[in-house]
């Protein structure tokens, strides 16, 4: 029997694909939980049609993503915080610090567990952050830090 997978199912296949399963399976498992529907020509198109709106969703996230990528690369984000007689900090700039001033400095809200470094800033003056905004789009914020 010809189905149309509506969610994942492991051993058969993944959303929006037409696979041919044995009829006792889809009678019996895929189609009373709601997994597949029968290969009708309906189906098939409303399938084609989610598959098509997901794609245009995809791309207007990637250029909203790209935008605020191209936003936080220009942002100078000025971080102070104590530090000692040396110009050493006490502790390091954490991310949650990055995104407290993203968020006071230039009313960009970001999610604190996407900020990384590639090294742990500790002194003050110029430093860089890394955020993953998508999988394909990371973006470097350019940070100066200075005694409070």
């Amino acid at each position: 029997m010809k189905v149309v997978l509506i969610e994942d199912v492991k051993g058969t296949g993944k959303a929006g694909e037409t696979k041919d399963v044995a009829d006792g399976f889809a009678r019996n498992f895929l189609i009373p939980r709601k997994l597949a529907q029968p290969a009708t020509r309906g189906a098939q198109q409303q399938v084609e049609r989610e598959k098509a709106t997901s794609v245009q969703r995809e791309q207007r996230e990637l250029a909203d993503v790209k935008a605020l990528a191209a936003r936080l690369e220009t942002a100078q984000v000025v971080l102070k915080l104590r530090s000692g007689k040396d110009g050493k900090l006490f502790g390091a700039v954490t991310n949650a610090d990055v995104a407290a001033a993203l968020k006071q400095q230039h009313g960009i809200t970001l999610d604190r567990r996407k900020i990384e470094f590639e090294a742990p800033v500790k002194a003050m003056g110029p430093g860089t952050a890394h955020v993953k905004l998508h999988r394909e789009v990371t973006a470097r914020i350019p940070l100066m830090v200075t005694s409070a």
